[in-house]
């Protein structure tokens, strides 16, 4: 079972203000929205100062958090135990750049808010030539957050490859990101799976260390997770992002953390009301 661990809870020191959104009913802990979040996953999660969390998520429900009266509290939980915590009703979300997938949709509701893609990353100059997905994955390593779609994907990848005969790749599941991008560093893993933001983060951040070796799955829906059938709460999160993206602070948001605007889910046609449910339309059009 993942440890639980808060990360310092309110994102901001100012008490929570009046309520332009109702606020969800049954929380967790009265005048809080506790979300659940694994905080290695920049730019939209991460640990800063003092062990408190940042990134495109963080301010995020803050802001959500603000128009419904509420104080947001983050828990810092490994990928994988995130579910559990929200089943277990420990946590009120998971706000944690989380994919939209058909096996996640038969757990959790969710109410999407970015479009994003998968971006393979290792040593620099890529010594292993990798470039085509799955052909070149083939007899490599690939390092992949466990839970996270990236171990979805690399799973479905080795089904393909052994049914053309090829060797398969071995999976290295570990228990976030960080973990992921050493395994690469320190020469146990030949690539490791992130996010095409997250890979923009991790290159900005580590200099010559990385090179992009391949990007895949550019049609990836991510969302906050509510529990299965808790229109309260799912309601009350739509409305608020719903006032988040009219009042601007989401295109702020994208461009503070220097997201594509292909990344923007509200400026697509065919994106649906904030307010009404989504699935992803096949198992490829999943997340974190």
């Amino acid at each position: 079972m993942a440890a639980l661990s808060a990360c310092g809870g309110s994102t901001t020191a100012a008490p929570a203000g009046p309520a332009d959104v109702a606020p969800p009913k049954n929380l967790a802990s009265s005048g809080t929205l506790t979300y659940g979040t694994a905080a290695s996953f920049p730019p939209f999660e991460s640990q800063g100062t003092g062990g408190q969390p940042q990134g495109f998520d963080i301010d995020m429900v803050a802001a959500l958090s603000a128009s419904m009266g509420l104080k947001p509290k983050a828990l810092d939980i490994d990928f994988d135990g995130l579910i559990p915590a929200l089943a277990g009703k420990r946590t009120d979300i998971i706000n944690s750049a989380m994919y939209i997938t058909p096996e996640r949709e038969k757990q959790v509701d969710f109410v999407p808010y970015l479009v994003i893609g998968e971006t393979l990353l290792t040593p620099k100059g890529n010594p292993k030539k990798i470039s085509r997905v799955p052909d070149d994955l083939s007899g490599r390593t690939v390092a992949v957050t466990r839970g996270a779609i990236g171990e979805t994907y690399m799973t479905a990848y080795n089904k393909e490859l052994k049914q053309r005969g090829r060797p398969e790749m071995k999976i290295m599941s570990l228990p976030n990101n960080q973990d992921a991008m050493l395994a690469v560093q320190s020469g146990r893993a030949d690539a490791f799976d992130t996010s095409t933001p997250g890979a923009a983060a991790t290159l900005a951040a580590t200099k010559d260390k990385f090179t992009l070796a391949a990007t895949f799955k550019n049609e990836t829906e991510i969302g906050i997770a509510v529990r299965k059938g808790d229109t309260s709460t799912k309601t009350a999160i739509s409305q608020a992002l719903k006032r988040f993206v009219d009042s601007g602070g989401y295109a702020e948001l994208l461009k503070k953390y220097k997201l594509p605007q292909e990344s923007d889910y509200f400026a697509s046609s065919a994106a649906p009301s904030t307010t009404a449910s989504t699935s992803a339309s096949s198992a490829t059009s999943s997340g974190s």
